[in-house]
């Protein structure tokens, strides 16, 4: 751990006692709309991972799909602090966590996939696309063999399960470097291959690499006209969101301390991403 994540993790307990006391005294506190944000999970990290799951079951409430929908519309009152689950990008392990953790526990999950990682069927393609699109800054040789994608009977198994799924592009591109022509491939065309592959109308869509430089208010014009929910990676609060393509999502991964999810969750590094918020926000309002 960081200093930083180190320096964030020990705010957890001061944190979280700053809200259970705004929490006696409702008139200045209102419940929280989390979304956590992992990727892929390794075999070795399911424990972890399932003792974070646990161990955020004490003081959350993991919401599904369609609650989080109805909080963000207006149509359903949040009462408690509630986490949406996400994953991005369609690695194969993220099935072997729905069918060995999720389900045991009752936990649904919204699944951004990348549209041809779908598709690669032999090992070679899996270690370059990564390479290429997912993790760009790895070298080919750093990729894992047994990191591979999710097939459409994996995602349909997750559909069966009571899971959701989210488009993430065709080549988790960024999108903020692309043409308008490419926009259309990355962006709608991808969700379109998706919809009619499952047979399903997807409604939500994820940023790739999740910052403010990979986005662009180009994407983001075309990216509404297509979807009704938009995901960033920018941390905060959705419970006061004013608008459902800015989505604050919360990324971790399983080798983070329960302390600093905590207090990330806490809002402890929220204010970092005030500012790109605030500039991102202004897109959709000019």
């Amino acid at each position: 751990m960081n200093i930083k994540h180190s320096i964030l993790a020990s705010l957890y307990f001061p944190l979280r006692f700053q809200n259970i006391i705004r929490k006696r005294f409702k008139s200045q506190y209102s419940p929280r709309l989390r979304v956590l944000l992992y990727h892929n999970i390794d075999q070795i990290d399911e424990s972890q991972f399932s003792t974070q799951m646990k161990w955020l079951k004490k003081t959350w409430k993991f919401i599904d799909l369609a609650e989080f929908e109805s909080i963000l519309d207006g149509k359903l009152n949040i009462m408690e602090d509630s986490i949406l689950l996400t994953f991005d990008d369609g690695f194969l392990s993220n099935r072997k966590v729905v069918e060995n953790i999720l389900n045991p526990l009752s936990i649904k999950a919204l699944f951004f996939v990348i549209s041809d990682f779908i598709d690669l069927d032999y090992k070679g393609d899996f270690r370059q696309f990564i390479s290429n699109g997912i993790f760009p800054l790895m070298a080919l040789e750093s990729i894992p063999d047994h990191w591979r994608n999710m097939n459409w009977d994996d995602l349909k198994f997750l559909l069966d399960s009571g899971h959701s799924i989210g488009a993430h592009t065709a080549t988790h591109a960024k999108l903020s470097d692309l043409s308008n022509k490419e926009l259309q491939k990355e962006v709608v065309d991808s969700a379109n291959k998706i919809e009619t592959k499952l047979g399903i109308n997807i409604q939500h869509f994820a940023y790739t690499f999740g910052n403010l430089s990979s986005f662009s208010p180009e994407a983001m014009e075309l990216a509404r006209k297509k979807f009704k929910y938009i995901h960033t990676g920018l941390r905060g609060d959705n419970a006061n969101t004013l608008s459902n393509w800015s989505i604050r999502r919360d990324a971790v991964t399983p080798k983070d301390s329960l302390f600093l999810i905590g207090s990330i969750l806490e809002g402890g590094a929220d204010w970092l991403y005030e500012k790109d918020l605030s500039i991102y926000e202004s897109w959709g309002n000019g």
